[in-house]
């Protein structure tokens, strides 16, 4: 995706400090070594040492946020576009509460990222009663458990010399492998004393730990698995998250199109490839497209590209998608548990999605003997939206969307919250570009839209970035407008705005107790923190806004007021 997308700046040589460096300083200088074009914090406790020293030396952008939840939720999908860790700062244990939803985000979604805390505890009075103090010590949080158990790599470092070796450590641990977040927690006297060069284990430059070496699966079990799928008729390709993780877009393409194979993919890997491919079925799984049931049915083999095939993606293993019994089954993953995890597979292939994929080809190649096959199944026809002019007064999720797949231009990037919009998004969205739609479903945050939007839209600022929410959600995060006037970014947000937790208040749902909400204006909500916005009643008044937005130099919010429909959402 990234490579699509935006350029990231690269590794720097910087010569060592002239003098003595405090641990604090050292960070900041390894961050700027590393080439980092932005960190997303909120200074506080100790880390606020290591903010003054990158403001001090004037090498990095520091991107201001407003709550720790936006911090790690915009360093995640920096990660997701660019495959390098985003930078989160903040103080212990409100990263630990407030900000573990984006750590836990990131690891459950596979996003390289590394997080810069402290434990806040007093220095030499480290033992006694203080507040905020994240040591594990009796009397205080036991932040290194908390942080154990969210981070792909965790550190708490004692010495100034430990603190810097864990952040290089912690960059590179990020991207090895499955990609995940780094926890760098340091004690006051780490980020405060200076920094040991004398002593072995002697300072290395930065750029070392940066050099990440892709793997590939045996070439063997490459060829066995050309093999198997040149001998199937009826092959379906299902695409996930490890796509875009590992910028295999191009290469799906390319796989697909020699099989002639459809791709459908899980909700993480919505616009793997771009839906006005031919081979796109869109989203499989029990709220997937009727489309997928279909091709499914008649394939005779299923290659699994970057997906662990959860309980939604398969309809709960449901016999009509995958079945080994009657179909030949391809798994490539970097992670060699996760193939064969969900289902037994035939063929395990163990690498990164793009690098396999591209021996995948080659050995096509062979097998094919430069055959090019053509489409063996055929979509529906996709059916013609209604006039805008002609919707009730107050719209449906689904009508919303069909606006959606008519006025934004083809290079928007689309960013969705959890909850019931993010399930009508994945199944009604159009996305015509391939890498177009960013979906949090790890641990599925709802309040992820908003920080997610900024974060891309100051990425990629001459695309759109359009960040879609229910009114529940976005309620959790709209301080992230602000984050994004004082940056001079302008991304747009949809409200669907139902006043209700959507899945709680539908119309099928006898009781909807603790699901309704007084109103809220959202758009006086932008407006009070530096944006602009609208808000509308009915389709038409959506494309309008929708024009309005693409127009704004300001972060605009189309607050849509609309209908409560029915929990289920059709295989249609």
């Amino acid at each position: 995706m990234a490579k699509q997308m935006t350029a990231v700046a690269q590794p720097t040589s910087e010569p060592a400090p002239a003098g003595p460096e405090t641990g604090a300083a050292a960070i900041a200088r390894v961050i700027a070594d590393a080439g980092y074009d932005m960190i997303f914090g909120l200074p506080g406790g100790m880390t606020g040492l290591i903010s003054d020293e990158i403001y001090i030396q004037g090498r990095v952008p520091f991107v201001l946020v407003r709550h720790e939840q936006n911090a790690t939720i915009m360093a995640d999908v920096y990660g997701r576009l660019t495959g390098r860790p985003g930078i989160a700062l903040a103080q212990g244990v409100f990263m630990a509460s407030n900000g573990g939803i984006g750590i836990m985000e990131a690891r459950m979604s596979s996003s390289p990222m590394l997080v810069l805390t402290d434990s806040t505890d007093g220095g030499s009075f480290a033992q006694y009663p203080i507040m905020q103090n994240g040591t594990g010590n009796f009397g205080a949080i036991d932040l290194p458990q908390i942080y154990g158990g969210m981070a792909k790599y965790f550190s708490f470092a004692t010495t100034p010399k430990e603190a810097v070796q864990a952040t290089q450590f912690g960059l590179r641990q990020a991207m090895l492998g499955r990609p995940g977040p780094s926890v760098v927690l340091s004690r006051a006297a780490a980020l405060k004393g200076i920094v040991d060069t004398e002593s072995a284990p002697f300072m290395r430059p930065t750029a070392g730990y940066l050099d990440i070496p892709r793997s590939w699966p045996d070439p063997e079990t490459v060829t066995r698995a050309a093999s198997a799928i040149a001998g199937a008729r009826h092959p379906v390709i299902v695409a996930g998250n490890g796509v875009h993780m590992a910028r295999a877009h191009d290469e799906l393409q390319l796989l697909a199109h020699r099989l002639g194979a459809p791709v459908a993919t899980s909700p993480k890997g919505r616009s793997a490839l771009g839906d006005d491919d031919e081979l796109s079925l869109g989203l499989m799984g029990g709220m997937g497209r009727a489309d997928t049931v279909r091709a499914f049915a008649d394939a005779d083999a299923v290659i699994i590209v970057g997906s662990r095939l959860s309980v939604m993606t398969t309809d709960r293993h449901n016999k009509g998608l995958i079945d080994p019994d009657r179909q030949v089954l391809v798994q490539i993953d970097i992670e060699p548990d996760r193939t064969g995890w969900a289902f037994p597979v035939d063929h395990a292939l163990v690498g990164d999605a793009t690098v396999t994929l591209q021996q995948l080809l080659s050995g096509l190649e062979e097998e094919l003997a430069g055959e090019r096959r053509e489409p063996w199944f055929i979509r529906s026809p996709r059916p013609d939206a209604a006039p805008f002019d002609s919707d009730p007064v107050n719209p449906t999720p689904r009508r919303i969307i069909e606006v959606l797949n008519a006025t934004l231009p083809a290079d928007t990037v689309v960013i969705v919250d959890a909850g019931k919009n993010k399930h009508y998004m994945v199944h009604d969205y159009r996305a015509r570009t391939a890498g177009g739609m960013i979906v949090p479903g790890g641990i599925a945050p709802m309040g992820w839209t908003a920080p997610a939007t900024v974060a891309a839209k100051l990425l990629m600022p001459s695309r759109p970035c359009f960040g879609v929410a229910g009114d529940g959600g976005f309620a959790m995060t709209p301080h992230a407008i602000a984050t994004a006037a004082q940056q001079g970014v302008a991304p747009i947000f949809l409200v669907m705005n139902d006043s209700a937790m959507m899945w709680h208040a539908a119309p099928d749902v006898d009781y909807p107790y603790a699901a309704e909400f007084s109103p809220v204006d959202f758009v006086s909500i932008a407006r009070g923190y530096g944006g602009d916005g609208v808000r509308v009643e009915d389709a038409a008044g959506v494309a309008k806004a929708v024009g309005l937005a693409l127009q704004s130099k300001k972060p605009f919010v189309i607050d849509v007021v609309t209908d409560r429909e029915t929990t289920a959402i059709p295989n249609e």
